[in-house]
């Protein structure tokens, strides 16, 4: 995966750049293209254009990224459980 690396880190928010889920300004840009065109001809084309191809792609590598992200499989009251028994662990190691 390009751009995605998985460190070991003491925050959560340090294993994947934010950017790579920034998707208001590349939306906002297309809505007001629409918004703003006359026919349905050029919706279409704005539709194909490469601006569009790479907010899909980044909607994939935003999935892939959270697809890979430890825990995500489990359940809201699993991941606080896990995290209460790793707090534990580490009292305990202290």
């Amino acid at each position: 995966m390009q751009g995605y690396e998985h460190t070991e880190s003491t925050s959560e928010l340090d294993r994947f750049p934010r950017e790579e889920f920034s998707f208001l300004p590349h939306v906002v840009q297309l809505l007001d293209k629409v918004s703003s065109g006359k026919n349905e001809i050029e919706i279409r084309n704005m539709v194909r254009t490469s601006k569009t191809k790479k907010l899909k792609e980044k909607f994939q590598r935003c999935h892939q990224i959270l697809q890979e992200l430890p825990g995500a499989d489990l359940s809201r009251e699993e991941q606080e459980d896990l995290l209460r028994t790793e707090k534990e662990l580490l009292e305990q190691k202290r």
